[in-house]
Parts: structure tokens; sequence; C-alpha cells
């Protein structure tokens, strides 16, 4: 690509760290993992993303990058308030001051350089030499001197590869990745002998922006929002427990509803909660957001059904009034639905994140069908799989590059030099 930071630097911003204070532990969080993974998670790498997740934020936290407080929420499918958000509610927080550590150290980075082999000491045995890539319309050889770390993504933009492993997901459906999101490395790593696994497990972001896909910044209200926020159809009616999975959500809207959009439903009170002030004038300005000053107009404005969605809510609050959400058991009913003005957000699935990929261990390593690993090899993130299972839990995917990648950083410095 011509430009760093991939779908790290146009992700939400949201990093869910270990969070003792408000009644999180380990088990918890792995326990949430892997419910959310339909239990196909591969625990003990699940649980490294758990325990070390804190250490992650904190490492974040030093380089610069701002949290704010009043801006941590508990998220959908989490079972505590562990979920903090960066300054702007964007990624570009953190890939800004992870470039600002890498030009500090003057560490070079090679743009539109293409890696299109991994060259190994025997086709499939021995260790990993280096890459051949094209460049400027020529071929060079790069050496792997101590060690090569893959951190290439997922292939979420691959339609070809994602039709292979679930045809549903054709061009119909759009997806929330940058161009690059591909899965060329993955392919390359699995001609020299690099296991694959659960390559079939691909996440739909349920709250996507209807027309482009795009995960923009209005786009995360939904899923930081779910505790004081409604989800509804165009008959104004919930469809679904907010805090439910992703995977969930999407199942729900995509085989059941199959007409876009959905919405989220909140109001004045709430915003700051969750959101903030620039992100929701942002919305407005460029009529992502809907606004209005009672709950009959809101709806006429954004197609829902105005009779439904004034029911929906009147029934909702009751429900927060008993503390008990008769319709779909959702377990934190924080606030009414009830100050105006009124905010809608269309959403919509997209493709967004692989959870299959290469097969590595709490080390990081690269291991081949036989669970052996491939001898200077590493991979964090998007790239590998495993960690996530059937489905990524919301906000674990900053944590897990973070964590797995400062692990293969340091196991890889540990190789002997060639």
């Amino acid at each position: 690509m011509p430009y760093v930071g991939g779908n790290s630097i146009i992700n939400g911003g949201q990093y869910s760290a270990l969070s003792p204070e408000d009644g999180d532990s380990v088990d918890i969080y792995v326990q949430d993992m892997l419910k959310a993974g339909h239990y196909l998670n591969y625990v003990e790498l699940a649980r490294k993303v758990a325990s070390e997740s804190r250490e992650g934020y904190e490492w974040l936290v030093r380089l610069g990058v701002e949290f704010p407080p009043e801006l941590k929420v508990q998220a959908g499918g989490h079972s505590v308030k562990r979920t903090f958000q960066t300054k702007n509610i964007s990624g570009r927080d953190i890939v800004t001051k992870l470039l600002e550590a890498v030009e500090k150290r003057g560490i070079p980075i090679k743009k539109e350089h293409k890696v299109t082999r991994i060259v190994r000491e025997g086709l499939k045995s021995g260790k990993i030499l280096g890459v051949e890539v094209e460049t400027g319309g020529k071929k060079i050889y790069i050496r792997a001197r101590r060690a090569l770390i893959l951190a290439s993504g997922g292939f979420s933009r691959d339609l070809s590869l994602r039709k292979s492993q679930w045809p549903v997901l054709d061009e119909s459906l759009l997806s929330t990745n940058h161009p690059g999101a591909t899965g060329e490395i993955l392919l390359a790593a699995n001609d020299i002998g690099a296991g694959l696994v659960q390559m079939d497990q691909i996440q739909l972001y349920p709250f996507a922006d209807p027309e482009t896909g795009v995960l923009d910044r209005p786009a995360v209200i939904p899923f930081t929002s779910p505790a004081y926020a409604i989800y509804v159809w165009k008959d104004g009616k919930r469809f679904v427990n907010e805090l439910a999975a992703r995977d969930v959500i999407a199942n729900i809207q995509i085989f059941t509803l199959k007409e876009k959009p959905t919405w989220t439903i909140f109001d004045e009170g709430m915003w700051p909660r969750f959101t903030t002030k620039d992100v929701i004038e942002e919305g407005l300005a460029r009529g992502r957001i809907i606004k209005s000053d009672t709950l009959e107009e809101l709806a006429r404005k954004a197609g829902i059904d105005p009779a439904g969605l004034v029911e929906t809510v009147r029934r909702y609050n009751t429900f927060v009034e008993k503390g008990k959400d008769e319709d779909f058991g959702k377990p934190r009913l924080l606030a009414k639905i009830e100050k105006p003005p009124f905010y809608a957000v269309p959403q919509w699935p997209a493709v967004h994140h692989t959870m299959g990929g290469l097969r590595i261990n709490t080390k990081a390593q690269v291991l081949d069908y036989d669970g052996v690993p491939i001898p200077k090899l590493y991979a964090a993130g998007e790239v590998t799989g495993g960690v996530h299972g059937g489905t990524r839990l919301g906000g674990c995917a900053i944590p897990d590059c973070i964590v797995f990648g400062r692990t293969a950083g340091r196991e890889a410095a540990k190789e002997p030099l060639d």
C-alpha cells in the first residue's frame, strides 16, 4: 500500500483491557471471548490476550495514546465495563503514536513493496531466509537476518478467498476494511508449510454505513452504546438484545429482516456516556446521524414507522423502571430514552474481520500442520487464527495485535543473527 496503518488506522480505537476495578478478572475476560467465539477459540491464545491486555494498554498510554476515562464503556458481548476508547475514537490515535516511536528509533518503513513469496531453506523445511518483493517494477529479495514477522492483517476485501470459505459473503456484502486487506501473505505462508486454521470463520460488523460499508466514527456509536440505546428496524420495533454478540445481531439482520437498514436510537442525555460531541456533529453534518426533537419526527426522517417507534420506546422505558427487559433479556438497562432531541444512526452488516489465519503458539511462532514451529517465522494480529474462534469479541482486535505483536518482537529479537 502507498500508506501505512491498514485497518488499524481506520478502526474505532476501542481497546478492551482487563479491568479489575470494574469487577473483571482474566477468567471472566476469557469466558467472554469464548462465548463470543462459540468456544472455538484456542484457549491458551485467548488467555494470553486477556491476561496481557492491561499491560498492552498501559504500554500504549506510556507511548502517549490518550484513553479518556469517561469514554470507557461496557460494549456488546462483554460482561463488565472494560472497553476503553481513544480520545478521538479512532485507531489513528494509536497508529500515530506507534509511528512516532518507529521514527524516533530510525526504523525504515518501505511503502509500495509487495511481498510475493516467502523464501524458506528447503521448500517446506528449514528456517526462513527472507522475502521476495516487487517494487517499482523490479523484484528484490530482503533477507531475514534474525526472523520474519508477518502482520499483514486479514482478507475481508479478498472476494474470491472469502467466498471460497463462506459463499454467502459475495459482492452484495460490502466491507469495512481498507483495500489492502487481502490474503496473499496467508497463501504465501501456506506455500512454505505454515498451517492455516478456521479460515471459514468470518465476522460481519452489524453497524457499518449501509451505503458504503465503511466503519466511520458514527458507525462506532451502535457498538459502544448498547447499554443506553436500542436497535430497531423499519417497523420501529426492537429485534435483538442490544448487548448480544455481533454475529447474533448480524445474522438476524441478514437472514431474518433481510432489508436494510436497521437503526440505533438514543437521546440527548445519553450520548456523552459513549461518544463525543465532535462525532455527533460530524455525523449530523454528513447526514450519517439523524436528529429531531420528537420521536415521531425522527421516525419520519429516518423512514421508520412513527407509531411503532413511539410504542417501542414507551415499552423499553417501562423495562428500565422495572430493571428487567421482558422482550429480549438485555442485562443492563442503564437509562430511559426520554430527553430530546433524539438521534438515529443507520446500520447494516459489512464483512469486517477474518478470525481464521496462520496457526501460532503463545510465543507468536508460526506452526506447521504438525504443530511444529517454523524456524525464524512469527506472526501477530489478524493474519493469525484461533485467537477469536467463531466470532471476535468487539474491542479485542487491538489487544490481540498489541499483545502478540510485542511477543513476536521480543521472541524474534532472541533469534541468533545470521
